[in-house]
């Protein structure tokens, strides 16, 4: 295993909206799995639209993230940021997690990430910033 850390962003839809079991399952499999791999991260979640921050040792998010772009639960798959890192970002978090709802107001000036509007342009810098808030 290397020392290099990498960190990866990435934005996608769900297949189909998630229920709260399938979320609170998918969640501990990614746990589980992050924990064996010494994976750190952020993902969010609203209304069938995720946007997530992999990070741990280059060799191991490059393979993780092919794996993730193979998963038939999720669509068009962006991959907003790819980074070396000196330290980590999420460094408590096998995975942090957040459900988000339209009136949450830490998703002020952050809406576009989660429109259907396919001009809307996405700053990775703000996908990480996004992910940032969240972080505590």
């Amino acid at each position: 295993m290397s020392n290099n850390l990498q960190q990866i962003v990435y934005i996608s839809s769900a297949e189909r909206p998630f229920t709260e079991s399938e979320l609170n399952t998918m969640l501990c499999d990614i746990r589980s799995n992050n924990e064996a791999l010494g994976i750190t991260g952020m993902l969010l979640y609203k209304d069938g639209d995720f946007i997530q921050a992999i990070e741990g040792d280059e060799h191991i998010v490059s393979s993780l993230f092919e794996k993730i772009c193979r998963d038939h639960r999720h669509y068009g798959i962006v991959e907003m940021m790819r980074k070396s890192l000196v330290e980590r970002q999420f460094k408590d978090w096998s995975m942090g997690f957040h459900k988000l709802s339209n009136n949450d107001p830490r998703l002020d000036g952050f809406n576009r990430f989660f429109d259907d509007d396919p001009s809307t342009e996405i700053n990775p810098g703000d996908a990480l910033n996004l992910l940032l808030v969240f972080r505590e």
